[in-house]
């Protein structure tokens, strides 16, 4: 399941509970790209730590996504992970390598509101007209 966090408008902020169906995972990305229209360079917070699993759908899905945006990855200028799961903090720092302009961060689950102050202390661009 996917709730929308409130935040600042270049802050796309998602809480991931249960299982993430392929409409969550939409819904997600509309709301995600609805940021990029206006915003060149946004942040990402993904509460994570009650997500138990992933339809096969959403794999796919994710990686399309990913494919598409390379090249873009300089778009995301911090990415926020609320995670307690151990893995989760590890592949967060790989993905650190692999996207140098993307800031990334990890944070237990009752961080969260730190995680969102500092995801949203980013300099926000003007939006793209």
């Amino acid at each position: 399941m996917l709730e929308i966090l409130e935040s600042p408008p270049h802050v796309a902020a998602y809480r991931f509970t249960d299982e993430l169906t392929g409409v969550d995972y939409d819904t997600c990305i509309a709301d995600l790209e609805s940021r990029l229209v206006r915003f060149p360079r946004i942040a990402v917070v993904s509460d994570i730590s009650d997500l138990h699993g992933l339809a096969l759908e959403v794999i796919g899905k994710d990686l399309r996504y990913a494919l598409s945006k390379r090249g873009a990855y300089d778009r995301f200028a911090r990415a926020a992970v609320v995670t307690d799961k151990r893995w989760l903090v590890t592949a967060t720092a790989m993905a650190d390598r692999v996207m140098p302009r993307t800031e990334m961060r990890t944070f237990a689950p009752e961080e969260r509101d730190a995680a969102l102050a500092w995801a949203a202390d980013l300099e926000p661009v003007p939006p793209m007209s």
